[in-house]
């Protein structure tokens, strides 16, 4: 499989860490041109102390301002893949409308904003969106409604988009992830009462690693997936079926 990824482009957003920077090694071990993105100064300089070996281009990105993103298009030539892996949670203070608005902006206003930037370089390669949604769009989070309600409009967006763009022949499809170790997991741990009740209703008994959900987003940028489009896979150890 990974010779059909030398020499593609893949844009990957929020790629610093966790799935995302899991996701973007992978992609660079197999020849692809690896571009990741990150908004705040922090994570920049976390990204060039911790990745010195990787031959992967870190570029800042705010997906709520159109400006930025155009900066960031104007930089890359060709698009072959584009995984948006950025992604806000603010906990229990989304129930405050402010903080509610600011992850709708990345979360979702964000992800539209940036597919429909690249969408004409991805038509040009008859490339692919890989939207990162979650696995509680089936089994919400209490302490999360924005970011609970914005992955649930990510999966539907993704449907939206695959019927859509068929047509340009850019294939659009979601990955739906559990509970994976790292940030993202992190905050939402800091707010459960009872994490051993979680891990015990997966049926591995474990949380899942980034390694695991950078294995399906390869499968859909693939052509082992090339009829595949407007799906959404649960990489999540059976939680969804608890």
């Amino acid at each position: 499989m990974n010779k059909q990824f030398k020499n593609k482009t893949v844009l990957i957003t929020g790629g610093v860490q966790g799935i995302g920077f899991e996701c973007a090694k992978k992609f660079q071990s197999f020849g692809s041109k690896v571009i990741v993105t990150c908004k705040s100064q922090a994570s920049y300089d976390f990204f060039e102390k911790n990745s010195l070996k990787e031959n992967i281009q870190l570029e800042k990105l705010d997906l709520t301002n159109e400006i930025s993103i155009d900066i960031l298009h104007q930089k890359i030539d060709k698009l072959d893949i584009l995984i948006n892996n950025a992604t806000l949670l603010k906990g229990g203070i989304e129930y405050r409308i402010e903080n509610f608005s600011d992850v709708v902006n990345v979360n979702l206003m964000g992800l539209m904003r940036i597919c429909h930037t690249f969408l004409p370089k991805l038509a040009l390669s008859e490339g692919n969106i890989i939207n990162i949604g979650s696995i509680f769009t089936m089994s919400t989070i209490k302490n999360a409604p924005s970011y609970t309600a914005t992955k649930s409009a990510v999966e539907s967006l993704t449907k939206s988009m695959a019927s859509c763009w068929a047509e340009h022949k850019v294939r659009v499809n979601c990955i739906a992830p559990g509970f994976i170790e790292g940030n993202t997991l992190n905050k939402i741990l800091e707010e459960e009462e009872n994490i051993n009740y979680i891990k015990n209703r997966i049926p591995f008994k474990r949380f899942g690693l980034p390694e695991e959900v950078v294995e399906a987003i390869i499968f859909l940028a693939s052509k082992n997936s090339s009829y595949i489009t407007g799906s959404t896979i649960c990489v999540d150890g059976g939680y969804s079926i608890g």
